[in-house]
């Protein structure tokens, strides 16, 4: 496949920028440029809002807001093990999460 003038070979990643939402020099004049008073603002793709939103932010959210309940509510000692090196976080652009989490209780 082709991408852009870019050819693809069959299972290639392909990383989608979210950084430079917004910033398309053929729709924008300055796209780089902040400017709130922009027309075509409300079409914004930023903070995930809009028609890109993601419908299951809220889900996830909840979830996680009951997870932490229930891990403090049943064992309220959990602790990071501080004798173990601190938490690396795992290389990559988009989601932030740790390689590993050591913790004691």
């Amino acid at each position: 496949m082709t991408l852009a003038g870019t050819e693809l070979p069959a299972g290639a990643a392909v990383l989608v920028a979210y950084g430079s939402a917004n910033r398309d020099q053929e729709r924008y004049e300055r796209a780089a440029d902040f400017d709130i008073t922009r027309p075509g603002n409300r079409q914004h793709v930023a903070f995930g809002h809009g028609p890109h939103g993601c419908p299951g932010s809220q889900l996830a959210r909840e979830q996680l807001r009951l997870t932490l309940e229930l891990f403090i509510r049943r064992m309220p000692d959990l602790r990071l093990d501080r004798d173990l090196p601190p938490p690396r976080m795992r290389p990559t652009l988009i989601h932030r999460s740790p390689q590993a989490l050591h913790a004691t209780w």
